[in-house]
């Protein structure tokens, strides 16, 4: 206890506090700039959402006309996409997601469609298109980037970003 009360004892108390206070302080920012970008995805989580809605239409028409092992890539890839957990993987769930549903549409407009359901397979392509052309041209990976190299990448956060254990944001890429 005689330690504590020495001017030595009050400088390395004083020390410790501020060096904690340093690291606490810039961890609490560094995630809360952060979390700004992130919260930025919601507008393609909303787009995904659309993807799985169409998707199901897509599922619903495929069921009239192909065998159902021709659908099951596609309702793999929407279980896998509802299901995705972390941005990154949202984007492989996603990329797969337009992948199968591409090849279901391939395939059902090899079949004898009704008129309606031509139009509704037309109507899928061009909706998914839609949403892909509105994911590409949205803002999120330029704001992620832009925070993980002027940000994290800038003196002192790029040290202090590893002392605290904070990551880059993840791309939707």
């Amino acid at each position: 206890m005689k330690f504590f009360k020495s001017y030595t004892g009050g400088l390395v108390v004083l020390a410790v506090v501020i060096v904690l206070s340093v690291l606490l302080g810039s961890h609490r920012s560094l995630v809360g700039e952060r979390a700004k970008v992130e919260a930025q995805f919601a507008s393609i989580a909303g787009d995904l959402q659309d993807c799985l809605d169409i998707t199901a239409n897509v599922l619903t028409v495929g069921g009239r006309y192909l065998e159902e092992d021709e659908l099951a890539g596609l309702e793999g890839s929407r279980n896998m996409l509802s299901d995705w957990h972390g941005i990154s993987s949202g984007y492989t769930a996603y990329t797969r997601l337009q992948e199968e549903a591409s090849a279901v549409l391939d395939a059902l407009e090899t079949c004898a469609l009704t008129e309606k359901d031509r139009q509704y397979v037309q109507g899928f392509r061009t909706d998914l298109a839609a949403e892909a052309d509105t994911i590409a041209r949205d803002g999120y990976n330029a704001a992620a980037e832009q925070f993980n190299r002027r940000v994290l990448g800038a003196f002192p956060a790029n040290i202090l970003s590893r002392l605290t254990f904070v990551a880059g944001a993840e791309l939707f890429a």
